[in-house]
């Protein structure tokens, strides 16, 4: 699940690892998938280490009465000098790097920040522990932040990170996927391209 809205969501702004709590629509956003998930057996949540993530895995894991687990390597992108710009003053400022974005993103060093291959190896470690520390039939909710479950979804899919543009997540959206010793990942829901909007 990704995190619910921050102030910053709202206005357009490059978040990245900035640590932004929840605006009144988060916290709602967030009330609300604790509703949907109530019915069901969830026996572990995960969150990165930022507030918003943390903030909405709180809410969603109450109802079960978990403690949430935080791990840094499910934290967002470090977007560096992009942090805290519209994104429209990205792409003023900075047109030759969103030029070089637009055709290789997975390997590109954003000024100041880290690379999309960073994010990957590192959310997907984090995905191994907890498959690792689970067993088949334990259902575990992680909270996290756009670009870490973009590319968890590239890896499971097996889409190119660059083609990361394939998927779209919103705010307080969930993502169901599996792991089973002979199948391996898949995508459970949902399914299909159209329902992964290319924004």
């Amino acid at each position: 699940m990704r995190h619910g809205e921050t102030q910053w969501n709202l206005e357009k702004r490059c978040q990245g690892i900035t640590d932004i709590h929840l605006n009144e629509t988060g916290l709602r956003q967030a009330r609300e998938a604790a509703l949907t998930l109530s019915a069901e057996k969830i026996h572990a949540v995960y969150c990165s280490s930022l507030q918003r993530a943390v903030e909405t895995a709180r809410i969603v894991s109450e109802p079960h009465g978990l403690d949430v687990v935080t791990d840094h390597d499910f934290r967002e992108l470090n977007h560096g000098d992009l942090e805290g710009l519209t994104f429209l003053e990205i792409r003023a400022s900075f047109p030759a790097f969103i030029a070089d974005w637009q055709r290789r993103a997975a390997e590109l060093l954003i000024p100041g920040g880290e690379r999309l291959t960073e994010v990957e190896d590192r959310a997907w470690h984090a995905m191994e522990r907890i498959q690792q520390n689970h067993g088949p039939k334990e259902r575990v909710l992680v909270v996290s932040h756009q670009f870490p479950m973009l590319a968890i979804l590239c890896r499971v899919t097996g889409t190119p990170l660059n083609q990361y543009r394939s998927f779209h997540v919103d705010p307080c959206a969930l993502v169901r996927i599996s792991h089973d010793p002979v199948e391996g990942w898949r995508l459970l829901e949902p399914k299909g391209p159209s329902l992964f909007p290319v924004p």
